[in-house]
């Protein structure tokens, strides 16, 4: 299926020696310019950047877990850790706080505030448990306003038992939907390593609402393969949720929201078994958390067949707008990064889906890097989908573009050194566009194992790309790109780096995670 066109500029990149601000040998500074398009924590009007290192020591504590905050207005750099102001538990070893980070008003403020997953969090003396943390914007920035809150399984409402290795938030999203009155606040949770009755690691997920004025909860609900209404059943390694989206609609009901009613969770099985073929892997859109529909590669309409070791639905973006008292228009990239394509194996593979109204969501398009007028060339291990984000500039006609990291892309003969690919169409029409980034587009030398693309986020201006493992920096990085650049204009773009501009330099992996 024809996806798009490297264009001659875009490739040019490759070739760019100096890169702005984004020239490893330049003085890079630490924020872009004040921009409105993106989460503002601290009420300025100029959009912020949360970048993870869950590696990080904290007071002693290894791998206890970091949060650096950007602030665009002021350019100044604030760390998070658990047990400050506004943010609850305290660091200990092996937590790993911000392996997953979002970010929403959820307490309707004005100010963005950053849902936190910290899967690997010990709760009652179960190891590997997790929490969510919700920590709350306000004009003195994250943690400064209301206490922050923790989400954890059988407590507030959530139902389920904390046990060793449920993995409560390892998958955490937001409510993707814009709305003209403001989305309804939300968070989405998956807890792959649930076990449901005897079946280990079946998985669970479910939906957390937020009342718009105190940011408290407000009502609840969990899921399982084996609740009411959803496809398949529980069994043993599917670990439903080990992704998860979320939407409101689509369709019939508008915009309106009560309780968990309205909402679409959408929850990734890539250990799901189809027939014979293990670990093939299954995605449920469960409307109201009561009615699914599933999809896989066996599903009539999608491209690739189901095959063993596939794991379709282990990444998941979401956009979507929805019109009062009228129809959803919903985005859906799912990512598939195991998918052998020919004989190269786990060289992965990427899927749009797409609605204007009701589910199910058609497939616009799916794409390897063997596809037609897709670049580069799919090689073993590369786990193209592995990551996936939707947002960006529209393009006049074209819509948001999908972006699928590459982290495991062999670059000139360095192995893993990732890359980025940016289709520039998320409606899916043939010949826009579609670009193959590394980080020569940010002027940096492409080195082995450093994993360019394992985190991804947009703040329109820029497209931010995580490099936790990068051999130059060596303790992570995270390239900015102006959009301009990605559609074939050069200009430059932002470098977060350890040690520089007040971010801390006794990082670990930095910018394994974005928001």
């Amino acid at each position: 299926m024809r996806i798009g066109r490297l264009t001659a500029a875009v490739a040019a990149l490759g070739a760019v020696a100096a890169f702005g601000t984004g020239t490893a040998g330049a003085a890079p500074r630490a924020a872009a310019e004040c921009s409105p398009h993106g989460p503002d924590f601290n009420g300025d009007r100029c959009a912020d950047v949360a970048i993870a290192d869950p590696d990080a020591t904290v007071s002693g504590k290894a791998r206890a877990g970091r949060i650096n905050i950007v602030y665009g207005g002021a350019a100044t750099v604030a760390s998070l850790t658990q047990g400050q102001p506004g943010v609850g538990d305290a660091p200990e070893a092996d937590d790993g706080f911000g392996t997953a980070v979002r970010a929403a008003d959820l307490d309707g403020d004005g100010h963005a505030d950053l849902v936190v997953g910290v899967p690997s969090e010990s709760v009652a003396g179960g190891d590997d448990a997790g929490v969510i943390h919700v920590i709350y914007g306000s004009a003195a920035g994250l943690g400064g306003g209301r206490p922050g809150l923790v989400l954890r399984q059988g407590a507030g409402g959530i139902g389920g038992t904390p046990e060793p290795g449920d993995r409560f938030g390892a998958a955490i999203a937001v409510n993707r939907t814009t709305v003209a009155d403001g989305a309804a606040p939300a968070v989405a949770f998956g807890s792959p390593g649930e076990d449901v009755g005897d079946v280990a690691d079946a998985g669970s997920a479910g939906v957390v609402t937020f009342d718009r004025r105190t940011g408290a909860v407000a009502a609840t609900a969990t899921i399982t393969q084996n609740s009411t209404g959803i496809g398949g059943a529980a069994e043993a390694g599917d670990r439903f949720g080990a992704a998860v989206e979320l939407f409101q609609g689509p369709g019939g009901f508008g915009c309106a929201v009560s309780g968990v009613r309205g909402f679409t969770l959408v929850a990734g099985a890539p250990g799901e078994d189809l027939g014979d073929r293990r670990d093939a892997g299954m995605l449920h859109l469960a409307r109201d958390l009561a009615t699914d529909t599933p999809l896989s590669q066996d599903t009539p309409g999608v491209d690739g067949s189901a095959e063993t070791g596939d794991q379709f639905g282990a990444a998941l973006a979401l956009s979507s707008y929805c019109e009062h008292d009228g129809p959803s228009h919903v985005r859906l990239a799912v990512g598939v990064p195991a998918e052998d394509v020919g004989a190269a194996a786990d060289a992965g593979m990427a899927h749009l889906f797409a609605t204007d109204d009701e589910l199910p969501l058609p497939q616009r398009w799916s794409a390897t890097q063997d596809a037609p007028d897709v670049a580069d060339t799919a090689e073993a291990g590369d786990r193209f989908g592995a990551v996936l984000a939707v947002g960006g500039p529209w393009r006049d006609g074209f819509g948001e573009p999908v972006v699928a990291g590459v982290p495991g892309e062999d670059v000139d003969g360095a192995a893993d050194a990732g890359a980025v690919h940016v289709f520039g169409d998320a409606a899916g029409t043939p010949g826009n566009g579609d670009v193959h980034l590394t980080q020569s587009a940010a002027g940096a030398v492409p080195q082995p194992g450093d994993r360019f693309g394992a985190a991804l986020t947009s703040r329109y201006d820029h497209l931010l790309s995580g490099a936790p493992d990068d051999a130059t920096y060596d303790r992570g990085v995270v390239h900015g790109i102006a959009w301009p650049a990605v559609f074939g204009t050069p200009t430059p773009g932002p470098l977060f780096v350890p040690g520089r501009d007040g971010v801390p330099a006794d990082a670990v992996r930095f910018g394994a995670g974005l928001a």
